[in-house]
């Protein structure tokens, strides 16, 4: 064989084409036996080349890195292994680049509601199934399939193959924002050229945002409830301050309050099968003023059931903001909605300190009520960043 000298721009990839491996010391091997001159004696040159030096290499070229996983990864796929049984729960999650992405997402901060909410969306999709419609759930259709779809694997998903997913979405009248993010952050992990043109206009308005009510509707809204029901009153307001949701309100109890810094440890409904989560919240001094007697009673905070409190939400929205009443299937959830689009707006958007408070990611916030829009961020930077 006519050797020639190492390149690893060159051998590297090539190493991994003809070995099926991204091991740096059977890529090595490869290289001393196919790209080394032997001296008199027969000994390999480029005695220096090490497995070492491959893994710096291909710390440095990630994007070829990828590549090479992506397309090792989609050739290792057997015919056989593209079946329905791949789709069943628990299967699916545990596909080598869908595991990885999830693993990911994780370490990104995304809960595991989030992670398990995109991994049935990304099956759908490889399944070619469309969404159903509520009024289709509850006339229990059929699900609909993309004709010709047959079944995709996942480490063989292409952006031509998303693309046209979206299209047949569009073409049934299906909302795409979700299903893009999920082929946007998808095909991210995998470094697959195009994901970045995977947007949309929704993506800039936000998935919730259309849920905002302004701060004078806000204040009828809860002069109405002063009206019928103060316990009403004061657990939504209590929600709208510290985006409780209403499990987390309703067992709100003084003996978790901290007075000297005002705060209190809520417990979140937990994730299924999971612990209640432990969330600190900040009492902000209109709230304290309000509930402080209800603190001094030493007790579990608010006295009204949840279908009661759901039931007099349901009747205010339906008087005091009929254009959103039936957009908010939730009653007191809508105050947590109203505690990100309010906070976000205070604050000039500031998606760090208002997903911390609510126990939110920055990710979340986005994907929700909107990214900053371009006349906020000027005003903003002329009031913050003078205070550099």
């Amino acid at each position: 064989m006519n050797r020639t000298e190492y390149s690893p721009e060159r051998d590297i990839p090539r190493a991994v084409e003809e070995i099926k491996t991204m091991s740096p010391t059977a890529i090595v091997e490869w290289v001393r036996d196919n790209r080394t001159e032997k001296d008199a004696l027969g000994k390999k040159a480029q005695k220096d080349l090490t497995p070492e030096s491959v893994i710096m290499w291909l710390k440095r070229h990630e994007d070829v890195k990828k590549a090479l996983e992506r397309k090792l990864e989609s050739e290792l796929v057997t015919p056989e292994a593209v079946s329905e049984d791949l789709f069943q729960n628990g299967f699916f999650e545990k596909v080598p680049c869908v595991e990885k992405w999830l693993l990911s997402m994780g370490a990104k901060g995304a809960k595991t509601k989030a992670q398990g909410a995109f991994a049935r969306m990304l099956r759908w999709i490889c399944l070619g199934k469309i969404p159903r419609t509520k009024e289709q759930r509850f006339a229990n259709a059929p699900i609909e399939t993309i004709d010709a779809w047959g079944i995709k694997h996942p480490a063989r998903l292409t952006l031509q193959d998303c693309l046209i997913y979206l299209d047949e979405l569009k073409k049934r009248g299906r909302k795409t924002h979700g299903y893009r993010l999920v082929i946007r952050n998808f095909l991210k992990s995998r470094n697959i050229e195009g994901w970045d043109t995977v947007s949309g206009a929704l993506e800039g308005m936000g998935l919730y945002a259309h849920l905002y009510s302004p701060p004078e509707k806000v204040r009828a809204i809860f002069t109405w409830l002063k009206g019928v029901n103060a316990e009403a009153h004061d657990a939504a307001y209590f929600s709208f301050k510290t985006a409780c949701r209403i499990t987390a309100t309703l067992e709100a109890d003084a003996k978790y309050v901290d007075r000297e810094r005002r705060l209190i440890t809520v417990f979140e409904k937990a994730a299924l099968h999971g612990e209640r989560r432990r969330q600190e919240k900040l009492i902000p001094n209109d709230l304290w003023d309000l509930i402080v007697w209800r603190i001094e009673r030493g007790e579990r905070l608010f006295r009204i059931e949840a279908d009661e409190l759901n039931g007099l939400l349901r009747a205010c929205y339906r008087e005091v903001i009929p254009e959103l009443a039936k957009e908010i299937p939730m009653p007191f959830h809508f105050w947590r909605h109203q505690f990100a689009q309010h906070g976000l707006r205070a604050t000039a958007w500031n998606y760090g300190l208002i997903a911390a408070l609510g126990h939110w990611t920055v990710e979340t916030l986005e994907r929700n009520y909107g990214k900053m829009d371009r006349q906020t961020a000027l005003e903003a930077g002329r009031k913050f960043l003078p205070a550099l």
